[in-house]
């Protein structure tokens, strides 16, 4: 049995390993073409992994785009939630600059930003990317009594519900000015409790950090 669990585990690494060169691959392209010229082919040989095995984990070309927004998205989420470098930050500010960051890929990676959008499940893989991380920063908030909130998943539904559709509404051209990013942290610092004059300054001080950082 041991032998079994070890082939198994052995297995599974492979596989998540094959995935995921296929998702760097893909990244590595959809940079450089952008997706229309975006091929399965171009992909498994950038990945050096074979035709068929592409198949083995995406049913299509979309569903490897949108497992290469996910992965981007919960790679930034990762870094822009609770860390090691700054576990015992104030949780407004993690928050805040999270928000900044997060929202902000509109301006700073507009490419991303339509990519996400544009996919037939966005609202779903943005959830899924953001999610995890909210609620850890949401929680490790209203443990410290910094956070006031009635449920924590409602309000990080809505956090990143709302983030998702300033994305779109910039994108768009319905916004056109960063300071809307410093509304939407201010607006999720008042909705997790923090009072009006009180999230007005956390936010102008994380506009600040951002733009020294």
């Amino acid at each position: 049995m041991a032998g079994a669990s070890a082939g198994e585990s052995r297995y599974d690494r492979r596989r998540v390993r094959t995935r995921g060169v296929l998702v760097a691959a893909g990244r590595t392209l959809i940079g450089t073409h952008g997706v229309a010229g975006l091929k399965i082919q171009d992909i498994t040989e950038e990945a050096d992994v074979a035709l068929g095995s592409f198949y083995n984990y995406f049913s299509n070309k979309e569903e490897l785009v949108e497992a290469v927004v996910e992965e981007s998205l919960a790679e930034m989420a990762a870094t822009a939630g609770i860390n090691d470098a700054n576990r015992d930050q104030d949780p407004a500010v993690t928050t805040a600059l999270a928000v900044l960051r997060i929202v902000g890929i509109a301006f700073t990676d507009p490419d991303l930003a339509r990519l996400l959008v544009h996919l037939d499940h966005s609202d779903l893989v943005y959830s899924r990317a953001m999610g995890p991380q909210a609620m850890e920063v949401v929680r490790a908030g209203v443990d410290a009594g910094r956070f006031i909130v009635p449920d924590a998943d409602v309000v990080v539904h809505n956090v990143v519900a709302g983030s998702l559709a300033l994305i779109r509404r910039i994108l768009d051209g319905e916004q056109h000015d960063r300071s809307v990013i410093a509304v939407q942290a201010e607006l999720t610092l008042r909705l997790l409790g923090l009072g009006v004059d009180e999230a007005a300054a956390v936010a102008a001080r994380c506009v600040e950090l951002s733009a020294q950082a």
